[in-house]
Parts: structure tokens; C-alpha cells; sequence
């Protein structure tokens, strides 16, 4: 019943049918009601690369190195790749009948050999064809040091029920992109933009064993059922006045209470401002909250994306 209350309230809240402009800052989801939340002070810090307490971290990620020192990669490590690198090209996939759009951005400059993050990212709800581009440009921060991944709903919004389309799209993605490029399965992200956030927190509950940590804007909503742990950021406008505030925060909490964080502690600041980071997370799974105003249901893609890639990139193998 908690599993389909939670698809219920997700599917409620990524609706709409989006902006056709995907060069845009928004997309259009059902308006929710509004209410803030006061997360205290937006002073500047440094986003640090995990928590110091210590825990034990609950995942099947294969975070062992190889006798050489260098992190294991996937199958796709030693081919060259066909594709040209910083520009976004197109391929397919079929998921169960379904011929499914996916776009591959390779850094520059792309080597085989090198086990590289790879960020899976998803878009916020819209009706335009090139939807799956309305995510923040997280690609430009990562410059040569990562792969990134962008796929497209069928619809405007994505599918968050589970199981579902969606989810076994994410399932045939992940070992169809990484048996042709070479990526790290330990340094494996997910990042979303509104109905795309509710995908990410989706994702990092259900497919937790199989990501090291997830980054998201207005959007989220708490797990249920989850297959374990993972770092999380979350960015959420409180004068949001299409998707409520609310559903971050339920996703916060979440993160908060799986990853042993110290919810009541005093939270430091960390960069960018506005980011809090909390206190007594287990050891590799920080949880951090980022709290703007004024912003509406943009995607704010300048602290977006600087947000996003400053903390994934500083999150190593789990100890």
C-alpha cells in the first residue's frame, strides 16, 4: 500500500505536459500547494568529498580495484569509441518491443582505457520532441573527467510507477551504454530536473545497490522499499509554485534517515551557496540541501549544474 500511495503522489505531481521549448528554464507540472521550509544559514564552504562518521554502507556496488590500482571498468573499457566527443549524439535501444531514444556525450578527450563516471540524467516533463535536453548542462562542469547519459521519456513526463516502463528502461540502458563505452560501475550518478527528480529519487531507491549517489531540482519524494543507500543532493525553490517543496524535503528525509544522518544537528554550509551539508551521515553517504528562493520551478542550471557535479565528482568508491 506505501508503494502505490508513493507511484500515486509522483505520478500526481509530474502530470503536466511540460514546456515545448527546451532551451527553456521550466517545464509544466501540476501545481501543488506551497509551503517553505527554513533551512538556516546559505554561508559559503566546500562540499566535502563524505561524511567522517563511520558506518557500513549498504551496497552491491564493486568498489575493489584491480592489482594495477585502477578501478575496475565495464565491458565497454579497451574499445575505441565511434562516436565524436563533447557533443550530444543519438542512439536507440529496444525495451521490450519499445524502440527507446538515448543521447551519449563522451569527454574530450575520451579514453578508452579509463573507467570513467558516468551520470544517467533525466529531463523535466515536456511536450517538445528534444525534451530529453531540458536537464541542467551538468556535461559542461564535468569537462574531460566523466560520460554522460540522456535519455527520453515516451511521453512528455516519465513513467516513475514501478515496476514500469521507465524503470525497465533504466534496466537495459545501463549494460547496453556501458558494454560500448568504458565507465566505472562504482562512480555510477543519477541526476533529474523535476519529473526527472522524481525519476532520480526513484531510481535511488529502488536501484540503490547499483549507484553511488543521485543529485536533483525541484523535485523528489521519499523511497520506499529501497535496495539501499546512496548520496544524495537535492536543490528545491521555495517559492516553487508548480511542484511543492514538500516532495524534497519527503526525499531529504528519506536520504537523511537511511543514511544515519544527524537530521537534528547543526548543517554546514558548503559550495555553492546556498548548500547545507548534514552532520553524522555514515562514512561515503553525505546528504546535502540546497534551499533557494525566487526561482520559481526553474532549473536554475548555473547552480544546478555546479551543484551537481561538485558533489558527485567529489564521491569516491565506497569504503
Amino acid at each position: 500500500m506505501r508503494r502505490a500511495a508513493a507511484i500515486l503522489l509522483i505520478t500526481a505531481a509530474c502530470g503536466g505536459s511540460g514546456d515545448d521549448d527546451t532551451g527553456a528554464q521550466t517545464d509544466t507540472d501540476v501545481t501543488t500547494s506551497a509551503t517553505t521550509v527554513d533551512t538556516g544559514s546559505t554561508s559559503s564552504g566546500a562540499i566535502p568529498p563524505e561524511s567522517s562518521s563511520s558506518g557500513d554502507p549498504s551496497t552491491t556496488l564493486d568498489s575493489s580495484e584491480s592489482s594495477t590500482g585502477e578501478p575496475p571498468g565495464t565491458a565497454g573499457c579497451g574499445t575505441p569509441a565511434a562516436d565524436p566527443s563533447s557533443e550530444w549524439v543519438p542512439h536507440t535501444i529496444d525495451v521490450g518491443g519499445t524502440m527507446r531514444e538515448y543521447w551519449v556525450w563522451l569527454p574530450q578527450p575520451y579514453d578508452p582505457e579509463r573507467a570513467y563516471p558516468i551520470v544517467y540524467q533525466f529531463h523535466g516533463c515536456s511536450d517538445s520532441e528534444d525534451r530529453w535536453n531540458n536537464n541542467p548542462p551538468v556535461q559542461d562542469m564535468s569537462g574531460s573527467d566523466a560520460i554522460h547519459i540522456r535519455g527520453k521519456a515516451v511521453e512528455s513526463c516519465w513513467n516513475t510507477a514501478v515496476p514500469g516502463p521507465d524503470l525497465d528502461f533504466f534496466d537495459a540502458l545501463v549494460p547496453d551504454v556501458e558494454a560500448t563505452w568504458c565507465a566505472d560501475p562504482a562512480r555510477r550518478f543519477v541526476t533529474g530536473y523535476s519529473g526527472g527528480a522524481f525519476m532520480t529519487h526513484v531510481l535511488g531507491c529502488v536501484r540503490a545497490d547499483q549507484l553511488r549517489g543521485v543529485a536533483s531540482i525541484a523535485g523528489g519524494q521519499a523511497g520506499f522499499d529501497c535496495s539501499g543507500r546512496v548520496a544524495a543532493l537535492l536543490i528545491h525553490d521555495a517559492d516553487d509554485s508548480t511542484v511543492n517543496i514538500s516532495s524534497s524535503v519527503a526525499a531529504r528525509d528519506d536520504h537523511l534517515a537511511r543514511n544515519a544522518c544527524d537530521a537534528m544537528a547543526a548543517t554546514t554550509p558548503v559550495e555553492p551557496s546556498p548548500c547545507e551539508a548534514y552532520a553524522g551521515c555514515d562514512e561515503g553517504l553525505p546528504v546535502v540541501w540546497c534551499q533557494t528562493a525566487g526561482q520559481d520551478h526553474s532549473r536554475q542550471d548555473e547552480l544546478a549544474a555546479t551543484a551537481f557535479w561538485g558533489f558527485l565528482s567529489a564521491l569516491g568508491p565506497l569504503p
